[in-house]
C-alpha cells in the first residue's frame, strides 16, 4: 500500500465529517471513490493530499506520517487537481504546466534545463504539445482539463489526486480525459486516486473503488464486489439493476429506481426488468 489512514478524524468546525477512516490506497493502482453528494468524498481527498487539517489519527505515506513532510517535500511525492481551477488571464499553457516544477525550483525561482524537459515530456504524454503557446482561455474544457493533468505530471510525482476530473466535460471528453489517466497509470505506472460520480465510469476504469457514506467506508475493493445492488442500497439508496459492460466485462448499472417511496407500479415494473435482465 502506498498511503493509509488510521482512525482518521475531520471535522468542520464542531461538525464531524469523516470519523474513524481506516482506508489503504494500492500502489500503481487507479482507486475511485463514490458516494453521495456529502459523502466525505472529496474532503477526504482534500485531507489525505494535506489541502484541509485533520483532527486526530493518521495518514501514512510510504510508511512515513505525513505530517513529517514539509511542503516542497510532500509536492514532489503527491499531487492534486482540484474540482475547480483557477488560472490568472493571459496564462499560456506552456507556461501553466511549468507551476508544476515549483517544488523543485531554487530560491531564484529560475527553470533547468532538466525542468524544461520534464514540462515538455508532460506536456507531450498528454498530448497539449499543440496547445503551447496557446491561452488556456481559447482551449475547450476537455483540453483544459488535460492541461492540469500535464501540469500535476510536471511534478513528476508517483501518486496523482483528482477530484471529479470529469465534471462538466460531455461524454466525449468525459472518456477522453479517463483514458488518458488509465493510460498513465498502465504506462507510467501511476497511482491515481479520483473521485467521479459516474458508476458506470467507475467500475470500467478502477482496479480499486472506496464507497463511502456519511464519512464512513461502506464498501471497498474491486469493482464487482463494490457495484452491486446491496452497495448501491446502502450508499445511494437505490434499487439498481446491475449487468454487465459488453466492452469490459465490468459490472455495469443498467437502471435504478429510489428505494424508499416509489409507487406500486414503479416497483412492480422493476421487479419485471430485474427478472427479464435475470433470464437474459
Amino acid at each position: 500500500m502506498i498511503l493509509t489512514t488510521k482512525d482518521l478524524n475531520i471535522a468542520y468546525g464542531d461538525n464531524l465529517v469523516v470519523k474513524d477512516l481506516n482506508i489503504d490506497i494500492p500502489e500503481h493502482k487507479t482507486t475511485i471513490i463514490i458516494g453521495a453528494n456529502g459523502s466525505g468524498k472529496s474532503t477526504m481527498l482534500k485531507t489525505i493530499s494535506r489541502i484541509i487539517p485533520y483532527q486526530s489519527g493518521k495518514i501514512i505515506l510510504n510508511g512515513n506520517d505525513i505530517s513529517n513532510f514539509d511542503t516542497k517535500e510532500l509536492a514532489k511525492k503527491l499531487s492534486i487537481l482540484p474540482q475547480s481551477q483557477e488560472i490568472a488571464d493571459g496564462l499560456t499553457v506552456g507556461e501553466l504546466v511549468s507551476y508544476g516544477r515549483f517544488p523543485y525550483q531554487s530560491s531564484l525561482g529560475r527553470l533547468s534545463e532538466h525542468d524544461y524537459q520534464v514540462i515538455n515530456w508532460a506536456l507531450k504524454v498528454t498530448g497539449t504539445d499543440v496547445f503551447k503557446y496557446r491561452l488556456i482561455d481559447s482551449l475547450s474544457g476537455g483540453q483544459r482539463q488535460r492541461v492540469w493533468i500535464a501540469m500535476a505530471l510536471a511534478q513528476e510525482t508517483e501518486t496523482i489526486f483528482l477530484d471529479e476530473p470529469t465534471t462538466y466535460l460531455d461524454l466525449a471528453h468525459q472518456l477522453e480525459v479517463l483514458k488518458l489517466l488509465d493510460n498513465l497509470n498502465k504506462k507510467q505506472a501511476r497511482t491515481i486516486v479520483m473521485v467521479l460520480h459516474d458508476l458506470n465510469q467507475a467500475a470500467r476504469f478502477a482496479d480499486y473503488i472506496i464507497a463511502m457514506k456519511s464519512g464512513k467506508v461502506i464498501k471497498a475493493g474491486k469493482p464487482e464486489a463494490v457495484i452491486s445492488a446491496e452497495v448501491l442500497k446502502e450508499i445511494f439508496n437505490i434499487e439498481a439493476i446491475i449487468g454487465q459492460d459488453p466492452l469490459t466485462g465490468k459490472p455495469m448499472c443498467i437502471s435504478y429506481n429510489i428505494a424508499e417511496g416509489a409507487d406500486k407500479n414503479e416497483k412492480e415494473k422493476y421487479s419485471d426488468y430485474t427478472n427479464a435482465v435475470s433470464n437474459f
